[in-house]
C-alpha cells in the first residue's frame, strides 16, 4: 500500500511538522493529476510496498522532531481494511495524523472519524458536480463524505486545484453553494507537470491576481480561505 516516505514536511499538515506516506492507486482519472507514478497501474504496482512496520519505527524514531503523519497518494481510501489497520499502527505512536481524500468512500472516511484514527482531513474538491463522470466518480459520495466529516466536529479544509479547465468563477460559485458551509477551503495553483494527460501540460495557471478573484468568490461559503 505504502509505496514512498518523505521524512519531513513543513506544508502538508496545518501547524505540524510531519512525514508523509504515499500509497498507490486511485480511484479518480483526473486528466490533471501530478502523480501519475501513484494513479498508473503499471507505474505503482511495479514500486514496492513499504512495511508499516518500518514507517512506525521511522515515526517511533523521529517523535520529537515531528508532530504529525500525513497519508495521502493516490487515493489511502481504496485500501480500506489495510488503510485502517495502518492508521491504527500509527495512531499507537500517539503522534497526530492527516488523511487526504477524494471523498469517493464515504464509509472508510466515517470508520477512520468513528475509530478516532485521524485528527485532521483534507477533502479534495475537483470540479463542478456534473464533471465528475468524466473522472469516474460520484458528486454524490462527495457530498456525503463531507457531511460525515462536516457533522463529526474534526478539523477539516477543503482543497478547491484550480485548473482553468474545470475551475472558474463560475464553477466556483456552483460548487460553493453545494458545499456551504464550510470551515476552511484553500484555493492551489495549478502546476501542469507530469500529468495524467499530456495535454493539462500546456495550460497555463491562474495568475496571482485570477488567484485572488477566485478565493474571494469562495469568501461567501467558507468561514476561512487561503491560497496556496
Amino acid at each position: 500500500m505504502i509505496k514512498a516516505f518523505k521524512g519531513t514536511s513543513l506544508v502538508d499538515f496545518p501547524d505540524e511538522i510531519a512525514c508523509v506516506l504515499f500509497t498507490g492507486g486511485c480511484n479518480l482519472r483526473c486528466p490533471h493529476c501530478y502523480n501519475k507514478s501513484l494513479v498508473e497501474p503499471e507505474i505503482h504496482s511495479q514500486m514496492e510496498d513499504i512495511p508499516v512496520e518500518a514507517v512506525v519505527s521511522e515515526i517511533e524514531r523521529r517523535k520529537g522532531f515531528i508532530t504529525g503523519c500525513v497519508i495521502t497518494g493516490g487515493e489511502p481510501t481504496i485500501h480500506g481494511k489495510e488503510l485502517i489497520n495502518t492508521l491504527r499502527k500509527i495512531r499507537a505512536t500517539e503522534i497526530k495524523i492527516k488523511l487526504d481524500t477524494n471523498g469517493m468512500l464515504p464509509d472508510v472516511v466515517k470508520q477512520c472519524i468513528s475509530e478516532n484514527l485521524v485528527d485532521y482531513i483534507a477533502l479534495d474538491v475537483k470540479a463542478s458536480p456534473e464533471v465528475y463522470p468524466q473522472f469516474g466518480g460520484s458528486w454524490e459520495n462527495l457530498e456525503e463524505t463531507l457531511n460525515a466529516i462536516r457533522d463529526s466536529g474534526i478539523n477539516y479544509e477543503i482543497r478547491i486545484t484550480a485548473v482553468p479547465v474545470f475551475i472558474t468563477p463560475t464553477t466556483l460559485e456552483l460548487i460553493g453553494e453545494r458545499i456551504k458551509p464550510v470551515k476552511t477551503v484553500a484555493i492551489q495553483k495549478f502546476v501542469g507537470r507530469n500529468t495524467l494527460e499530456p495535454s493539462f501540460e500546456e495550460i497555463a495557471p491562474y495568475p496571482p491576481d485570477e488567484m485572488k478573484k477566485l478565493a474571494e468568490i469562495m469568501e461567501k461559503y467558507a468561514e476561512k480561505v487561503l491560497i496556496r
